[in-house]
């Protein structure tokens, strides 16, 4: 048997001045010269006052351990583990390699690449022609489109001008810009009365050797020439041959 129940079983708090005291303990009892509570843990009665000063203490330990506990996680976060900065290494080599990784290219058919191409450049079927021989080329108009597209400019030098003969080459140097780089491309025309021009071609030395000139230079830029794809007025040249 407790004190606390001896107590009341003798009657000592059996009067108006005893209460239940939620917070501390079960029993509380006022004496002659001081108001006294049960302390459960200890199974003994002690004043007030005493009750007040021990639980000051307990507050004080509780907010110096909470001090503490709050200092030690300010190191930890100040100074990281071993673990921890092999952690950070690897997850900085792992976004640096995700950064320098690059990404394996598209494997795409010829078809495909052809058909992107034509979609870019905004070309329909009137912009091509259907050589006799059983294949597509790019027209003119064709031509003109892929250049105006991707701002291909492009400059002329005349190699070779002889009109007594009909003969007539011209260099072509052009440029375009993809991005922050610049791809540059040069090429030739070659126009020939007996050679490559038949009907009124013959007319325009000069004009059919720019055409073929620039269809070679804006389908090289423009990625057309490694699919295979030339210009009407260049193949037109190798028909004739």
């Amino acid at each position: 048997m407790s004190i606390a129940d001896r107590i009341f079983e003798d009657g000592m708090m059996a009067d108006e001045n005893s209460r239940t005291d939620l917070n501390y303990g079960d029993r509380f009892y006022r004496g002659e010269e001081a108001e006294y509570c049960y302390n459960k843990t200890e199974d003994k009665f002690e004043t007030i006052n005493e009750k007040n000063e021990k639980m000051g203490k307990m507050k004080e330990q509780f907010m110096q351990e909470r001090e503490e506990t709050i200092n030690a996680m300010h190191d930890i976060a100040q100074n990281p583990s071993t673990n921890q900065l092999n952690n950070n290494k690897m997850t900085k080599k792992t976004m640096q390699e995700k950064l320098t990784k690059q990404p394996e290219p598209i494997q795409e058919t010829r078809r495909e690449v052809l058909t992107r191409l034509y979609k870019e450049n905004g070309l329909v079927k009137e912009d091509t022609h259907k050589d006799p021989r059983g294949f597509s080329t790019i027209a003119r108009s064709g031509i003109d489109k892929i250049a105006a597209k991707n701002g291909i400019t492009i400059g002329y030098e005349v190699v070779l001008l002889d009109v007594e003969k009909g003969e007539c080459v011209l260099k072509a140097a052009a440029t375009m810009k993809v991005g922050n780089e610049v791809k540059n491309v040069m090429s030739f025309g070659e126009a020939s009365i007996t050679n490559n021009l038949t009907g009124g071609g013959k007319k325009w030395l000069v004009s059919m050797a720019e055409k073929r000139a620039m269809g070679r230079v804006v389908l090289k830029l423009a990625g057309f020439y490694a699919q295979g794809m030339y210009s009407q007025d260049e193949m037109a040249f190798e028909m004739n041959e």
